[in-house]
Parts: structure tokens; C-alpha cells; sequence
């Protein structure tokens, strides 16, 4: 062989390889549009997630004022609640008050009525009205007892 055929077989050779770094040159071109729509996708998706990301903040905010608001409330219920044992409190004082009342006033004013009874059917010759006046005025006596004991009570 001689020295032209030689390079004549590399300038084939040389040729052939030209044609496929063509060919491996538009294979990366097709590799580098479809990189570029794929960086135009990533963009498109990293917009879709700024946008979510804002939405998540204003969720977030959201969240906050109703916890805040939440807070609130259970202040709230606490203060109801400390009320109503303080009303159940008074309550059971005025429950305990009036049972005592009750108790001294009513059952003392019954055992005079009591007492007397028979002293009234003995003096059924009295006028009634006169007994009645009189046990009437024991009922008032035993009451103003009361009450200005009371006033004492209250006012020591």
C-alpha cells in the first residue's frame, strides 16, 4: 500500500468519523432542547411552588388567628368557670342561711303555737280574738328578736 492510499483510507476513515460527530452533534442539540424544555418545566414547577409556598404562609397566618382566638375563648371559659363556683358557693351559703332560718324562726314560732294549743281550747270562754291577738304578738315579738338580732350580727 502505498502512502496516498493510506491516507486516503484515513481520510475515508477521518470522513466517516466527521459524519458521526455530526450525527453525535445533533443527538446532544436534541439533548440540550429537550434539557432546555426541561429547565423551562422546572421553572414552571419551582412558579407552581412559590405560589403553594405563599398559600402554606397565609394557611399559616390563618392558624395563628385561630389559635389566638382559641386562646381567647379558653380565657374565657375559665372566667365562666371560676364565676359559676363562686355563684355554686354563695348559693350553698344562702341555701345554709335560709335553712337555719327556718329552722330557729319557724320551729321556735310552731312550738309556741303548740304550747299554747291547749291553753287555748281551755279558754275557749276568752274571746278569740284576744288569744289570737296574743299569739300573734308572741309571732311578732320572736320576729323582731330576730331581725334585730340579725342587725347585730351584721353590723359587728
Amino acid at each position: 500500500m502505498t502512502d496516498r492510499q493510506i491516507l486516503e483510507a484515513i481520510f475515508a476513515e477521518v470522513k466517516g468519523l466527521g459524519t458521526r460527530m455530526d450525527g453525535f452533534e445533533c443527538q446532544m442539540d436534541g439533548f440540550e432542547g429537550r434539557m432546555d424544555r426541561m429547565e423551562g418545566r422546572m421553572d414552571g414547577f419551582k412558579g407552581q411552588m412559590d405560589r403553594m409556598e405563599g398559600r402554606m404562609d397565609g394557611f399559616k397566618g390563618q392558624m395563628d388567628r385561630m389559635e389566638g382566638r382559641m386562646d381567647g375563648f379558653e380565657s374565657r371559659m375559665d372566667r365562666m368557670e371560676k364565676r359559676q363556683e363562686r355563684f355554686e358557693e354563695e348559693t350553698r351559703n344562702n341555701f345554709a342561711d335560709i335553712k337555719l332560718h327556718l329552722e330557729n324562726i319557724t320551729d321556735r314560732n310552731l312550738s309556741i303555737l303548740a304550747e299554747n294549743y291547749q291553753n287555748v281550747i281551755d279558754k275557749m270562754n276568752v274571746p278569740i280574738t284576744w288569744m289570737n291577738r296574743v299569739m300573734m304578738n308572741e309571732i311578732r315579738i320572736n320576729s323582731l328578736t330576730e331581725r334585730v338580732s340579725q342587725l347585730e350580727q351584721s353590723h359587728s
